[in-house]
């Protein structure tokens, strides 16, 4: 029977940590390379050789605007939430319209991007404004109806407005005028009551 061949303990452990080691070096050429390589992950901004990192640069962003980008952030889940509850959807062919209607009113696509990228938007982050604005719409839109004595009332005490040479166009300009009016009126008493109504937890 062939003997047994017994490893010292100082050996074996050995070679047990190699894999561990041989990892980790991977591990830590692959961060050094990808700090050579991709320096833009790690640093913001270099100033005079000196370093600002993209770790300074969102701790402060977080300072400056955690509190208003979260309250943001929480109104449009509640609105989104409200939004499934009533079974609302906001199609893209109605994403597509609104935009076709305002890019027409900056004359044309082009004209109207560049106005965004002037305001620091993109067109993502206008599609979101859209789209929650078209949400808040086809929420308390039906409630926001002017009566025909309101809009009678409005003609009557703008009467002196240029427009009002034109009573059929001027009355559906101010048809849309006092329904933009009410939908906002309705829209912060509705909101209010469901913000109040949530559960929301901040950390």
């Amino acid at each position: 029977m062939p003997k047994k061949i017994v490893i010292p303990e100082k050996i074996s452990n050995y070679q047990k940590s190699q894999p561990k080691k041989f990892w980790f070096i991977i591990l830590v050429i692959s961060i050094l390379l990808l700090a050579v390589i991709r320096k833009d992950l790690f640093v913001a901004a270099l100033v005079n050789g000196q370093p600002i990192s993209n770790l300074e640069l969102q701790t402060r962003l977080n300072q400056q605007f955690k509190t208003q980008t979260l309250t943001q952030m929480v109104n449009e889940k509640l609105l989104q939430q409200e939004a499934a509850k009533k079974g609302i959807v906001i199609a893209q062919s109605d994403l597509d319209t609104k935009v076709k209607e305002v890019e027409n009113q900056y004359g044309g696509a082009d004209a109207f991007n560049s106005i965004l990228s002037q305001q620091g938007m993109n067109m993502v982050d206008f599609l979101a404004q859209i789209k929650l604005q078209l949400t808040v719409e086809k929420l308390y839109s039906s409630e926001a109806s002017p009566s025909g004595a309101d809009i009678d009332k409005f003609m009557s005490d703008n009467k002196d407005l240029p427009e009002a040479t034109e009573p059929a166009k001027f009355r559906e300009t101010v048809t849309k005028q006092v329904s933009q009016q009410n939908l906002a009126k309705v829209f912060n008493e509705k909101f209010q009551a469901l913000k109040q109504a949530a559960k929301i937890q901040i950390f």
